[in-house]
């Protein structure tokens, strides 16, 4: 029998319902009204809960920043006691993905989506030294990313100083990079990951990876560490890209 029956063209008239319980509550249709009443008490309920504290605002900015920082030692972290710390040399995530500041004080589940609001995972990529190289390289002629692991100097558009784990980078030795995702198909132009050798999917979202590292320090009655440590150095003339 063939299946490979002919399916005749149809067009399909769609609409946009708006969802947003606050500022379009008054717009919806009864039917998604209903929805909204039935699910949005335990929805902000569980949004609501404090999972940290600060002892200031964070907010994020090249070429480093609290809360990039905050990312990247996060991604660094998490990987490691995945994969072993001996199975991850540094961290890389894109400052486009934090999309706004943490506030001081009580920090809420609502506010962790709110900075990394996109589906976003954790990968581990296996890169050879010389091409982490380029990646580099890449960086001081645009613009540097969120970076874990790493003592980055740019001058003039060039890199002058890089140490991975406190070593100067071997171009034969094979690195392996705690990423997204996202930028393993060149997002935000971070085209050097594609030319990796090996990719680990471990389904961790970022804002789990965020959760899982400041819950540690929730547990121990310790505020989400907030610091730069001059870990990337870009000067005037480079700028920030």
């Amino acid at each position: 029998m063939d299946w490979a029956l002919p399916v005749q063209a149809q067009s399909i008239k769609t609409s946009r319902i708006l969802m947003d319980t606050v500022v379009f509550a008054g717009y919806a249709m009864p039917a998604v009204q209903r929805i909204m009443d039935t699910y949005s008490p335990e929805l902000h309920k569980q949004m609501g809960k404090v999972v940290g504290y600060t002892v200031s605002e964070m907010r994020s900015y090249s070429p480093e920043s609290p809360l990039s920082n905050l990312a990247a030692d996060a991604l660094l972290a998490v990987a490691r006691t995945r994969y072993g710390k001996d199975g991850v040399d540094f961290s890389l995530t894109n400052f486009g993905g934090i999309r706004t500041s943490l506030p001081k004080g009580d920090v809420r589940l609502y506010d962790i989506y709110a900075v990394f609001p996109f589906e976003n995972t954790l990968v581990l990529i296996s890169m050879k030294g010389s091409q982490v190289r380029e990646l580099f390289n890449a960086f001081a002629r645009t613009r540097v990313e969120v970076l874990g692991g790493v003592s980055l100097k740019i001058n003039n558009r060039s890199v002058t100083e890089l140490l991975i784990n406190g070593k100067p980078l071997d171009d034969n030795k094979i690195y392996r990079v705690a990423t997204i995702d996202f930028l393993l198909s060149g997002g935000d132009k971070v085209s050097a990951l594609k030319d990796n050798l090996k990719v680990n999917f471990s389904g961790i979202t970022v804002r789990d990876v965020i959760l899982r590292y400041i819950e540690v320090f929730t547990r121990n009655g310790e505020p989400i560490p907030a610091k730069t440590d001059g870990r990337v150095t870009v000067d005037k003339a480079s700028g920030d890209h």
